[in-house]
């Protein structure tokens, strides 16, 4: 099989598209023929060695959608011939924090896509049965491939950690992004009143389109200083999905009492907060990673009923995926990037 493999940390330039055996599923284990995978931020984090325990050399890819080829041994909750789209990782099922229905913070799972085990960049890529999802006929790998990681992931953040309520004012950084723009189409689903911020005038209309009642464009994460009127008392939630840069004029365009959500960090640097402002203002400053099976259940169900779309900047082969990598970290895509598969296209 052609899979997309990093040998060492670095530039996009060190993601080589090599021939490789195709892998055999273990015991509850199952071997997927990916149609499509996408190509997110933290891909750009592993390439460039932010997460220590990465295992080289690796196939990039977390979030990808496709077709069961092989079951291992024991596999019983899907089948060959079935179209799934995966979880970042199982959930153990066992441990404190899944019995408390937390499965975002399972201590027993140790897969994760990309860093500790091959992940989507691939014609293939073998997943526990534990992290698959099944993927409606309807809906297609490209667009399946690009749910997790942005719409659940975003649900999540909004949904579970922030609370979000109709009739609020929502602010989210990062809007033309992946999951900025699926932020602001569920921020509309969920009936709150939404402001997107983002540094390109000439992504302001895409993120209008998605739904977003204005638009903020700023390069200088001062944008807390020009906010639209209906924010002039501050946003109840900010979801930040960009992080260090925009993430102290994200903490003061909170109204008294506000959340702060944080699901993303672009930079991995750190950040210095001002604990007096916090204290003073009463806000909450609140981590999100991850999603919930119900999350892209629920996220692949408002797909089906018309109720969301998927925003895809566009589709690219394996062999470009360095390309990928460059584009993201120019910031010119509005929306997800997606490396087609073995599957091909099949929007």
């Amino acid at each position: 099989m052609r899979a997309v493999v990093l040998r060492e940390i670095g530039p996009p330039e060190n993601l080589v598209v090599e021939e490789r055996p195709v892998p055999e599923p273990g015991p509850g284990e199952v071997l997927v023929r990916v149609g499509a995978c996408g190509v997110c931020g933290r891909d750009l984090i592993d390439r460039k060695g932010g997460f220590p325990y990465i295992r080289l050399p690796v196939v990039p890819g977390h979030e990808w959608a496709g077709v069961v080829e092989k079951c291992g041994e024991g596999v019983t909750g899907v089948k060959a011939g079935q179209r799934v789209v995966n979880l970042h990782r199982p959930a153990c099922r066992q441990c404190a924090a899944c019995r408390r229905g937390d499965e975002v913070h399972c201590s027993g799972a140790w897969q994760m896509f990309g860093l500790t085990v091959d992940g989507g960049y691939a014609e293939y890529v073998v997943a526990t049965e534990g992290c698959l999802v099944p993927l409606p006929d309807a809906i297609g790998y490209e667009a399946g491939a690009s749910l997790n990681c942005t719409f659940a992931v975003a649900l999540r953040g909004l949904r579970t950690r922030a609370g979000l309520q109709a009739g609020e004012r929502l602010l989210v950084t990062g809007a033309s992004g992946g999951v900025g723009m699926a932020a602001v189409r569920l921020g509309k689903l969920m009936g709150a009143y939404v402001v997107g911020v983002t540094t390109s005038a000439a992504r302001a209309g895409r993120i209008r389109e998605a739904g977003a009642d204005e638009v903020v464009v700023n390069g200088d994460g001062s944008f807390h200083k020009t906010l639209p009127a209906m924010m002039q008392g501050g946003a109840d939630v900010v979801l930040e999905a960009v992080g260090n840069p925009t993430f102290n004029a994200s903490l003061r365009s909170l109204r008294a009492g506000g959340r702060l959500v944080l699901i993303g960090n672009v930079t991995t640097e750190q950040v210095a907060v001002n604990p007096g402002r916090v204290i003073l203002q009463g806000v909450s400053i609140l981590g999100s990673a991850g999603s919930t099976r119900r999350d892209l259940e629920d996220v692949l169900g408002w797909v089906m009923a018309g109720r969301l779309r998927v925003d895809v900047d566009r589709v690219m082969g394996l062999d470009e995926a360095a390309e990928a990598h460059r584009i993201l970290e120019a910031r010119s895509a509005v929306g997800r990037v997606i490396l087609s598969g073995a599957g091909g296209r099949d929007v």
